[in-house]
């Protein structure tokens, strides 16, 4: 930036670099930040206007553009103090707007940078946020499979053992309507036509998959279930997805 500004040394601190206002010079050192903090040396800044401290000193980049909803038409300056490691001592980009020090450049032309300098920053903000989102999303589709993944490697039937349940469950019912014989008297061979019991809800819609589905589908979607009777939290999120799939391409 040392072409066409003012330069200050100030004693050992660091130096004042004087413009007019520039918002693309301005980007430049947000750049700077963003880029330092990718390498893994976070840069220190603030941001000052008219003298005032709208952004206090951090490290982050994505607070940069928050000094833009406190310009106003008769604002005098912006400056950006870029610090050296953890020491206070810095450099200061002094960009001035006051009609006085933007040598002819018309006043109106300035409000609409700033302007277009705020919906950019709305954008921006709206970008990261999506961002943000879809990572947070992928995260939770990856623990997903490394749930189902951990359930494979034990191998478990879960067709066999609700099959087991139910055969268990109907000698069960049988044993209890049987009489119990008394110890010492003959038992009449009598004839008990045990009336088989109707079918229940879960009964009639398993049936229904095994029609519809091949074994293998359906041993996947049995172990789906299993995973929300594990993991009680997954369901709400599992059924947003669900729903949107739904809403997208259609009831299936």
């Amino acid at each position: 930036m040392e072409n066409s500004n003012n330069i200050k040394k100030r004693g050992g601190t660091g130096k004042v670099f004087t413009e007019s206002y520039n918002p693309g010079r301005i980007d430049r050192l947000k750049s700077i930040i963003r880029d330092f903090r990718n390498q893994g040396k976070p840069k220190r800044y603030c941001i000052l206007i008219d003298g005032e401290m709208v952004v206090s000193v951090n490290k982050d980049a994505r607070n940069f553009d928050n000094y833009k909803k406190y310009l106003e038409g008769d604002t005098q300056n912006i400056e950006v103090r870029m610090f050296f490691g953890d020491s206070p001592n810095c450099n200061r980009h002094i960009f001035q707007t006051s009609q006085n020090s933007l040598s002819g450049v018309n006043q109106k032309d300035v409000e609409q940078q700033i302007k277009e300098a705020l919906e950019k920053q709305r954008i921006q903000t709206e970008l990261e946020m999506l961002r943000d989102k879809l990572k947070r999303r992928d995260q939770k589709i990856k623990e997903y499979e490394e749930i189902l993944a951990e359930m494979d490697d034990k191998q478990i039937d879960i067709k066999q053992l609700l099959k087991d349940g139910m055969e268990f469950y109907g000698k069960y019912n049988s044993n209890k309507k049987a009489a119990t014989p008394i110890q010492g008297i003959p038992q009449p061979q009598v004839e008990v036509e045990v009336e088989s019991e109707p079918e229940t809800k879960s009964e009639k819609f398993y049936k229904k998959l095994k029609n519809q589905y091949s074994e293998k589908e359906l041993q996947k979607s049995l172990k789906t279930w299993g995973i929300f009777t594990a993991y009680p939290g997954l369901r709400e999120e599992f059924t947003k997805i669900i729903n949107l799939k739904i809403k997208k391409d259609g009831e299936a």
